[in-house]
């Protein structure tokens, strides 16, 4: 007779339950690649033929989260075949409800991993645009929020209370962002100006406190190289809240100018004066057509005023200003021509308190001076 018939009949039972329960367990985690390819291959052939662009990422999230599962089956299939008491078994009962939990919380999380990889993934399969600097911040932002609501759940479904833990998550959470305020500041406001874009590196932009070219925008500061060379690191917070003239956006430019005729002129020669203004600007390439504006707007206090407005079609300043500089040039070749003079401001003077003193005695006291 051997050992194993010696047992009593209980404990013959109890082995050969024990027995079948790891059986059941060797058995399905030897099978766990057939099975999960025999649940997930009709999914994946779904998702061939269909035509929405994020099956394949969620199938490739599923396939961990589907082994999990088939192992909460393995200790469910043992709990059954042990037959355990009431406390064994509400403990595997927890523990495979937590399995549970934790797969479907996988494929979750995966899903994050695989949808914010690009943001042109992320726009085609939710419709978000996001930049691509951003993407790192609400990756890790999603994934923290999954693990703490995992978390919650799991504890929870232990038994045990959660409120004095959020509570006490909640006070650390606010210590920590009083004590990092500026730091948090700083990087919405990088997530601001990397959302909105109201730069790019190498524009030239103007605020209140600098203007120059963009060199580097990082999490905490942008760093602006002014004309004179010198280099000014702003705060993302200060900056993300001013006001940015960004001059390399400009398509065009505006030339806005009065010409101030003195009043010697005739009615025929501003007449003259305002058709020839139209026509210089009609031919040039470089002007706008729609946007020509040439009128006698004014009888100034000394002048004839005639208003000049257009847009040239030149966004770099430099050649903007040599396209102005031969207009102002043809404007002045077209003065001279019409025998017209530019007004040049004067303003008489008068000081209180000093006698009138005749031109002619002014002349006769400079010359008998010595």
């Amino acid at each position: 007779m051997n050992l194993f018939d010696q047992l009593s009949e209980p404990t013959r039972n109890f082995l050969l339950r024990i027995l079948l329960a790891v059986l059941a367990l060797v058995i399905i985690w030897l099978m766990r690649r057939i099975i999960t390819r025999l649940i997930l291959s009709p999914l994946r052939r779904a998702a061939q033929g269909s035509s929405l662009q994020w099956d394949e990422y969620v199938l490739e999230a599923a396939v961990l989260p589907g082994r999990l599962l088939i192992f909460a089956l393995g200790l469910y299939v043992g709990a059954q075949i042990l037959a355990l008491d009431l406390p064994a078994r509400l403990f595997v009962e927890n523990l495979i409800r937590s399995f549970v939990i934790i797969a479907i919380f996988l494929v979750v999380y995966r899903a994050v991993d695989l949808l914010t990889t690009t943001s042109t993934r992320l726009r085609r399969v939710t419709g978000v645009s996001v930049e691509d600097p951003l993407l790192p911040f609400v990756r890790t932002g999603i994934k923290i929020v999954i693990v703490a609501v995992l978390l919650v759940i799991v504890i929870g479904e232990w038994g045990y209370d959660v409120t004095g833990l959020i509570a006490g998550l909640g006070l650390g959470g606010l210590a920590i962002s009083l004590a990092a305020q500026d730091t948090i500041s700083n990087l919405f406001g990088f997530s601001a100006i990397v959302g909105d874009r109201p730069f790019l590196v190498g524009e030239f932009i103007k605020t209140a406190d600098v203007e120059g070219t963009v060199e580097h925008v990082g999490l905490r500061s942008t760093r602006i190289r002014q004309n004179d060379q010198a280099l000014v690191s702003i705060p993302n917070s200060k900056l993300a809240s001013s006001a940015i003239l960004n001059w390399s956006r400009l398509s065009k430019r505006w030339v806005n100018m009065t010409l101030r005729i003195e009043y010697h002129a005739t009615r025929q020669q501003i007449e003259a004066l305002l058709e020839r203004l139209r026509s210089m600007l009609r031919e040039r390439e470089s002007v706008q057509q729609d946007s020509i504006v040439v009128f006698f707007t004014n009888f100034g206090e000394q002048a004839i005023e005639v208003l000049v407005r257009c847009y040239i079609m030149i966004p770099g300043w430099v050649e903007y200003s040599a396209e102005k500089e031969r207009i102002n040039l043809e404007i002045m070749r077209i003065i001279e021509d019409l025998g017209l003079t530019v007004a040049v401001p004067n303003r008489p003077i008068y000081i209180e308190g000093t006698p009138n003193i005749p031109n002619d005695t002014l002349s006769n006291e400079e010359n008998t001076q010595p």
